[in-house]
């Protein structure tokens, strides 16, 4: 029987090893099944107990970069919109917001968790104009409107009616940029 693996979170809790939440978390990026389950897999070969959950993240994140370093991007950017949370990873980043400075290396908390109104998505979606204007790439912006649009599904602090209102406003940005709507595949 193999030993379980402890894994030691931000707050200095623990929690055994899950593949699972890798593999979840590699999907909400924009991996396939099949390269989500790999790096999962790859990653559950390299833990030891004790490992932190900084470490799993840093390995993650550089497995997606290494297959399509557009997931990485997405994986930061989904923390950002939905767990509040920034990635301070290869040098020193600053993020000014809402007037407060953020300096350091590791993921750190900045706001509050999830989004809870059509207001904050329409506030992302203006961000994402204008990081358009400040020479985003086209295709980086497209796939963080399907990351808001997965956020939005998922959101537990939103109403039924609050979600199709978002749904609504992502798919009118798309449509202003050319890109084809999103469609629920199931009801809410």
């Amino acid at each position: 029987m193999a030993k379980k693996i402890r894994v030691v979170k931000m707050d200095g809790s623990s929690e055994d090893f899950d593949k699972e939440k890798i593999v979840k978390a590699c999907i909400n990026a924009g991996a396939t099944e099949k390269d989500a389950k790999e790096i999962a897999d790859e990653v559950s070969r390299k833990v030891e107990d004790g490992v932190t959950t900084r470490e799993i993240r840093s390995m993650v994140l550089d497995m997606l970069e290494e297959r399509n370093p557009e997931w990485r991007d997405n994986w930061e950017f989904y923390d950002r919109i939905v767990k509040g949370r920034i990635t301070f990873e290869k040098g020193k980043f600053v993020e000014v917001k809402k007037g407060n400075l953020y300096l350091g290396r590791e993921v750190r908390d900045m706001g509050k968790l999830g989004l809870s109104s059509v207001e904050e998505v329409k506030g992302i979606l203006r961000e994402l104009e204008e990081d358009l204007k400040h020479g985003v790439p086209r295709k980086k912006i497209h796939s963080r409107s399907y990351v808001i649009f997965m956020a939005v599904l998922k959101s537990k602090k939103m109403s039924k009616e609050d979600k199709l209102k978002s749904i609504e406003a992502i798919n009118e940005f798309r449509k202003k940029m050319g890109w084809k709507p999103f469609e629920l595949k199931k009801p809410l």
